[in-house]
């Protein structure tokens, strides 16, 4: 009787490890389609045909694998949508770097990729020749890439039009240019990415989300030559939390309103974050142009400022260069922003600025539990409470040292 037990139940075991067996995902290595380690070889050809593998997969999940080790690739444009319901893994154990110059295009681009994640790794945009060449006067240069998804941006990672993605755990460093873009995408979470390129190093934005909804931001370090997170025109429900950001230009809503047609920012919110040496703090910016345009629902709560130069700033006289807005006024309705719990020390005497338009002022302003400090730029005259500036705006203001004027 015992055995006929025994029998039974190794019987079920097996079963059971076939069954796992069975929709275990299948896994599509880079290195069995051509890829070689060491950053010499190019692997393009290698990334695209495993990728072309495990989206033509229909099974459960299945991974494209990039193993240890740096792997050179060139610009690659990985199409979906894919064939398994519930999306492609791509799991990355070492280092994908971009060659010194690459086409005037993204570097690494999903496209129409719904249920994409990424784990792991890091991804060198290998931006010093690109920035050397910039910075040299009268030099023609080639043109450089960035990332995620926002069009025009040329990202080191550029994710667009698609649906479900999870980002985790990936390192971005020297891009060219923007290092994440998310553009027209719905349902989009990047957690624990790691983000760094020079403090001098130029448009290089850790993470851009552009005409989008549904996208957090999640437990991560950016330290960039230009916006930590910058919001674009036609975005909704971002959640940005946990993030350390500087150097770079801080936290950005816009530029918006450069042109005719753009969608409405709503329902942003930041909160538990801390941002050190960082040329802005909390911004959101329009350009002195009549375009119409729509900011609201937008909460900042929370925000730790060290050595900030303009900790709270709405800007919406924004024209680089005085070219083709001189005198005209923002088009731009910014209304329902609150701040509340923002603390640290200002760079500059003037902490908390709002510069609204004329023809259209900002309204529904509040503040609550403001304290910012300002030191007098010497370092040892002790801190004072910094002071505010506002012009066209209108709101309330509780626990503030110093409120705007016009709140």
């Amino acid at each position: 009787m015992m055995s006929v037990v025994m029998v039974v139940e190794v019987g079920i075991v097996l079963a059971l490890a076939l069954a796992a067996a069975s929709v275990m995902a299948a896994e599509y290595s880079v290195v069995d389609y051509g890829a070689r380690a060491g950053g010499r070889a190019d692997a393009t050809g290698a990334f695209l045909a495993a990728w072309a593998a495990a989206c033509g997969d229909g099974g459960e999940r299945p991974v494209m694998r990039v193993p240890a080790g740096t792997f050179l690739v060139g610009r690659a444009y990985f199409r979906g949508p894919c064939r398994s319901a519930g999306g492609v893994v791509l799991a990355i154990d070492g280092t994908v770097v971009a060659p010194p110059a690459v086409g005037n295009a993204s570097w690494i681009t999903f496209h129409y990729a719904h249920g994409l994640a990424i784990r792991g790794g890091t991804l060198d945009g290998n931006g010093h020749a690109f920035w050397a060449c910039k910075a040299a006067a009268g030099r023609r240069c080639p043109p450089g890439t960035t990332v995620i998804c926002f069009k025009y941006s040329k990202p080191t990672l550029d994710i667009s039009q698609s649906n479900n993605v999870s980002v985790k755990r990936v390192t971005l460093v020297d891009s060219k240019n923007v290092h994440v873009s998310i553009f027209d995408c719905a349902g989009v979470t990047l957690q624990g990415l790691r983000i760094a390129a020079p403090a001098d190093s130029p448009n290089t934005d850790g993470i851009h989300v552009a005409l989008s909804r549904d996208v957090a931001v999640l437990g991560a370090t950016v330290r960039t030559g230009d916006d930590c997170v910058s919001v674009g025109p036609g975005t909704s429900g971002v959640a940005i939390r946990n993030i350390r950001c500087g150097p770079g230009h801080g936290i950005s809503i816009g530029s918006l309103g450069g042109r005719a047609g753009e969608g409405e920012v709503r329902n942003v919110t930041v909160e538990s974050a801390s941002l050190a040496g960082t040329q802005n703090g909390l911004r959101i910016k329009t350009w002195g142009k009549p375009f119409a345009g729509r900011v609201s629902g937008v909460r900042f709560a929370n925000v730790a400022m060290r050595d900030v130069q303009n900790p709270i700033v709405v800007d919406q006289n924004y024209c680089p260069g005085n070219i083709n807005c001189p005198g005209q006024s923002s088009g731009v309705k910014i209304s329902d922003v609150e701040y509340e719990g923002i603390t640290g020390t200002s760079a500059t005497a003037v902490a908390v600025r709002f510069d609204c338009s004329r023809s259209n002022p900002c309204t529904g302003i509040r503040l609550r539990n403001i304290n910012l400090t300002y030191d007098g730029g010497g370092g040892g005259g002790g801190k004072k409470p910094a002071r505010s500036f506002c012009k066209n705006a209108g709101g309330s203001a509780s626990g503030v040292v110093i409120p705007p004027s016009c709140l």
